[in-house]
């Protein structure tokens, strides 16, 4: 039996004597997608809605969800939304579109350099000069200049100074009158200009150039739709258009051409009349009580539950049912029935209490006091709301509070009860701090008694030392096992860096000067150097600067001279630098 899901305005019914009620209460939607062979029907046959043909009833609404498992969600109301709520009876249809079945051989280039043309020269090491693609799963095992790694292989371009040069281009049976849908992931491999690509099908332009992600080693997605009219065969291309020679270097990856499918599905809702079982409140009672005439705004239904004497016309004895809460239900069977349930609270005089702690620490949430047999109203101090017994103790006195409960119904005492809030006791630690890269700070208290700790950084002893900067927060009790928060702020210090370089050494291998090294190098992070001759071409470069330069080139020994050097690096608070100058080398 398939249930629907409805949401009413009362409450929710369940008549499982009659199917109709019960498909209005719960819709349980399923999805079954039937697919043909993609080369017959790459779409298939898709089953957007489980159920059609349901009732909705007078001052009600219903949700009709559509089956799980699609992109997208179109009705006739305008919504886009998986499933809508429904006021009025008529017909409402949903529409669902998704792509399917990739097209593209080898898209994300995990089965290598393959299944595809390029106007690009390939080379599986060496990504030197322009115009040189590659295959692999790290940017940098072939360009020690570039940075970015892909979900497994992905192609590697070191952009060509040509312009129209195909980056990528294959050839694709469609089906004509067909939607489609063109996509790539598309990365920066190194600084520099970004890349501009042009994606194309049959030699004609889809979409506006696409240029690639600013931030080196980041993907971004290009996505473009295509009509397929009378082709049956689609080229589809990838074009740099950018021929600058600096930069200019880019990733694709996950190429996907699929077709686009759609479909939709109707269901009709009618009206009913729906009943009202809304049952009209009643008082607590005490078991030697007289009976009650129990009512509800439309009459003919069945009343049941401890204590009921006439289950017609809802006759309930206090005496019958005995003292305790007691959960009485009315029910009207019909189309558009309904369901109503009630407590009715019958006590014995007794004793009243209050339920609560008796100790709170100052900086404690509020708390709700629970005062037995029932509902009541409560007094004293710091008591927030006369019936609902909400004591707070941010705003008690500190020492003892004393409260008060009268119950507001039959039979019960009035009770007292008291709570003792204690004071925090403060500690006054230095909260700021600042640090330098590589260098540590000691978190603690200070002077004090405290019973446990628990850092943010997980540690639970007195004090944490740290070096890197940020706001650390601490979790503490005191002795009268208050619990309370601090946090620390560690700063990054300015200006901690320090590089200084020699202007001379001699890489004659007596074992004095014979590598150009920093003199001073502290708080650096991370650097790299470049050393040019006076023609203005790189003879070393390295991100170990502190191993220094041997003087040489390609192990050939460079001939004495001035020569200048190059230093990017990254400062104490993440920002990128450069200081330069000049060497001489002598033998």
């Amino acid at each position: 039996m398939k249930l629907l899901q409805v949401k009413t305005k009362s409450k929710f019914i369940s008549l499982k004597k009659n199917r109709m009620l019960n498909i209005r209460l719960l819709f349980s939607l399923s999805i079954f997608i039937i697919l043909n062979s993609f080369a017959q029907d790459p779409c298939g046959e898709m089953d957007l809605l489980s159920v059609n043909d349901t009732i909705i009833c007078n001052d009600e609404s219903i949700v009709i969800f559509a089956n799980n498992g699609f992109q997208n969600y179109n009705w006739n109301t305008d919504a886009s939304t998986q499933g809508i709520n429904i006021s009025f009876p008529g017909n409402y249809t949903v529409t669902s579109s998704f792509f399917t079945n990739n097209l593209v051989t080898n898209g994300d280039f995990n089965a290598g350099n393959t299944d595809f043309n390029s106007s690009y020269n390939y080379s599986a090491t060496n990504l030197y000069p322009e115009g040189v693609y590659a295959v692999t799963t790290n940017a940098n095992f072939v360009h020690n200049g570039f940075t970015g790694t892909g979900a497994g292989n992905f192609l590697v371009v070191n952009g060509s100074t040509s312009p129209g040069t195909e980056v990528w281009c294959q050839d694709i049976q469609v089906e004509s009158a067909s939607s489609y849908n063109f996509s790539s992931l598309v990365s920066t491999v190194a600084g520099g200009n970004e890349a501009l690509l042009q994606f194309s099908i049959n030699g004609v332009e889809i979409g506006t150039t696409f240029s690639a992600p600013s931030i080196i080693g980041s993907w971004d997605t290009f996505n473009a739709s295509w009509e397929s009219g009378t082709n049956t065969v689609a080229e589809i291309c990838i074009v740099n258009q950018n021929i600058g020679g600096g930069g200019n270097d880019f990733g694709l990856d996950n190429i996907t051409f699929t077709t686009l499918c759609t479909a939709s599905e109707t269901i009709n809702v009618t009206l009913g009349a729906q009943a009202n079982a809304t049952i009209f409140s009643v008082n607590t009672l005490c078991e030697t009580g007289s009976i009650v005439d129990l009512n509800a705004v439309d009459q003919g239904g069945v009343w049941t539950g401890n204590g009921i004497t006439n289950s017609t016309t809802g006759l309930f004895s206090p005496a019958s049912a005995g003292d305790g809460e007691h959960l009485i239900t009315y029910t009207i069977s019909s189309a558009c029935g309904a369901t109503d349930t009630v407590i009715i609270n019958v006590v014995e005089e007794i004793e009243s209490n209050i339920t609560a702690v008796t100790e709170l620490c100052s900086n404690n949430t509020p708390i709700l006091i629970e005062g037995l047999p029932g509902p009541g109203t409560w007094s004293g101090a710091e008591t927030t709301g006369v019936n609902t017994g909400v004591f707070n103790p941010q705003t008690a006195e500190i020492g003892e509070n004393i409260i008060t409960y009268i119950p507001s119904i039959f039979c019960a005492t009035n009770a007292t009860h008291s709570i003792e809030v204690h004071a925090l006791i403060n500690p006054n630690p230095e909260l700021v701090s600042e640090i330098c890269f590589g260098q540590t700070s000691e978190l603690n208290l200070g002077e004090g008694e405290w019973n446990s700790y628990l850092w943010s950084t997980t540690n639970t002893s007195s004090s944490i030392t740290v070096n890197i900067s940020g706001e650390y927060a601490v979790e503490f009790s005191d002795s009268n096992e208050c619990v309370q928060e601090i946090i620390f702020t560690v700063l990054d210090k300015d200006d901690c860096e320090l590089i200084t370089m020699p202007n001379v050494f001699t890489p004659n291998n007596d074992l004095s000067n014979d590598f150009f090294i920093p003199i001073e190098y502290e708080f650096i992070s991370q650097s790299t150097i470049k050393i040019f001759n006076r023609w203005g071409a790189v003879v070393w470069n390295t991100n170990e600067i502190e191993k220094g330069w041997n003087g040489k080139h390609f192990n050939e020994n460079c001939s004495e001279g001035v020569y200048f050097w190059l230093i990017d690096y990254k400062t104490n608070k993440d920002v990128y630098k450069t200081i330069s100058g000049n060497v001489s080398l002598f033998r």
